[in-house]
């Protein structure tokens, strides 16, 4: 989840092709967090043990994520976190 660093944030909220929708409701630095751990295929479980939270913070990271990316499910999410990668220049 490297790729979702405080840098990259930073540069992706800057970026001109941006979503609106991710400047108007940006999602805070542990959300971006676990938009990542989701991307590198980590299960709810497996994002609590990295993060050391309970898997019910993890669950409502998530909820609150998908609500700021508009969208309702993990899949969706992924597609979202690899399209803001590309637009950022990493291949994906």
């Amino acid at each position: 989840f490297a790729h979702f660093d405080e840098n990259f944030v930073e540069r992706l909220l800057n970026h001109p092709e941006v979503p609106e929708l991710i400047r108007t409701s940006p999602l805070t630095q542990r959300e971006w967090q676990v938009l990542g751990l989701i991307y590198s295929g980590y299960s709810n479980e497996q994002i609590a043990g990295e993060l050391e939270v309970a898997a019910t913070t993890i669950k409502t990271h998530i909820r609150n994520l998908y609500q700021k990316l508009g969208v309702a499910h993990r899949q969706a999410a992924v597609q979202h976190a690899q399209k803001l990668l590309k637009m950022m220049g990493y291949g994906v």
